[in-house]
Order: structure tokens, then sequence, then C-alpha cells
């Protein structure tokens, strides 16, 4: 694709929607913090890999 494909926006100077407000920054910074969507998952593998470590050390 050319630029020339794009010239009827590129330099389009947007406002946004006048319906729904920019959303503040502190608020959408939420949006993308880590979070633990399996609570306990990570203390679960952890404890399965310790059991798999324990059965071959012994070997």
């Amino acid at each position: 694709m050319t630029k020339k494909n794009y010239d009827d926006i590129i330099d389009h100077n947007w406002l946004g929607s006048p319906k729904h407000p920019r959303m503040p920054l502190a608020s959408r910074a939420k949006i993308f913090m880590p979070f633990a969507a399996l609570r306990g998952f990570e203390e679960l593998i952890e404890k399965k890999k310790e059991e798999v470590e324990k059965k071959y050390d012994k070997h």
C-alpha cells in the first residue's frame, strides 16, 4: 500500500467522539495492569514442579 491510499485521512485532525469522552490516563493504565486470571495457578504449577523434581532427584 502506498501513502496515496490514505491521503484523505493521513493529515486529518481527529477530535474524538462527542458521545464518548476520553478516558483519564489513570483509568486507562488500569486496563493494561497484569492480573491473575486463574488464582492459585502459579502456586499449583510450582508445587507440581517441585514434586516432579523430587521424583527425578531420587533416581
